[in-house]
């Protein structure tokens, strides 16, 4: 993994993107996060591009969060990165912030 996403989020212009299921994301998810389930992802494309980038998209393993990601990218938002699941997310949060 390169070091751009972790000087992004160091710089605190990011965006985080919850692709879960709304009982996926009352349980637990990250602070700051937006949610918008996969399937809804496109009749959010806009909004979505609006956000700050990187724009960083997560849900439980990364299988979902890289299909919403191929969507978006095929309705021309740009600056999406596939986190994986939650606790990659996570992960990658806690090493910015070393």
């Amino acid at each position: 993994m390169t070091t751009q996403p972790l000087e992004a989020i160091r710089s605190g212009t990011y965006a985080l993107i919850d692709v879960r299921t709304t009982d996926e994301y009352q349980q637990d998810h990250l602070e700051n996060s937006v949610h918008i389930p996969h399937h809804e992802i496109l009749d959010h494309s806009e909004r979505i591009a609006q956000m700050p980038e990187p724009r960083f998209l997560y849900c439980r393993s990364g299988a979902r969060s890289a299909l919403a990601m191929q969507m978006l990218q095929q309705s021309g938002v740009t600056g999406l990165f596939n986190a994986g699941g939650i606790e990659d997310m996570r992960e990658l949060l806690r090493d910015a912030a070393l």
